[in-house]
């Protein structure tokens, strides 16, 4: 017998509908990390500096899934 996974999590967990809006965020995200990571390999920012822009590109789009990207240093 198979069991319904979403009957048996709690309410906080159910899925969050998405947003036309989550969406726009989520390209505009992804346009700023392009921009910097071409940056970065043109040697014109350190590695230091893109993950400054990472970090604040996150702040600013505030991506969907931004709880599960990876930790920047």
């Amino acid at each position: 017998m198979q069991e319904n996974i979403t009957a048996s999590m709690p309410d906080s967990t159910s899925p969050k509908p998405i947003q036309q809006s989550d969406i726009q965020q989520d390209y505009d995200f992804l346009r700023a990390q392009k921009v910097s990571e071409q940056m970065l390999s043109l040697g014109l920012i350190s590695l230091s500096e893109f993950n400054k822009l990472t970090k604040i590109n996150r702040k600013t789009f505030s991506p969907f899934w931004v709880e599960i990207m990876p930790k920047i240093p």
